[in-house]
């Protein structure tokens, strides 16, 4: 007679030790996918943004002679928050 051995995890969903470790795996990991999508978006939001700004500069460009100013250039194009950083070497 063959002899089976059956493991299974008994898991008391009742314990609020289990509850709070499922939900700080769910959340770690949806924070762990999804902010990295979110940024991927902005990216590229942020490319397709430049690449008109871009085009307005070249246009502007060819009916003037001259190029956006750099404030110009910031009326329109709000810098990302990572432009915003200040790189100081404190050391």
């Amino acid at each position: 007679m063959a002899t089976t051995t059956h493991l299974a995890l008994e898991i008391d969903w009742s314990d609020p030790d289990t509850l709070v470790a499922v939900a700080g795996a769910v959340l770690g990991l949806g924070l762990g996918i999804g902010a990295p999508l979110f940024y991927i978006s902005r990216d590229n939001l942020d490319e397709e943004r430049l690449q008109e700004l871009r085009e307005i500069n070249r246009q502007h460009f060819k009916e003037t002679g001259e190029y956006l100013s750099e404030e110009e250039l910031k009326a329109i194009r709000q810098p990302r928050w990572t432009d915003r950083r200040e790189f100081v070497d404190d050391d």
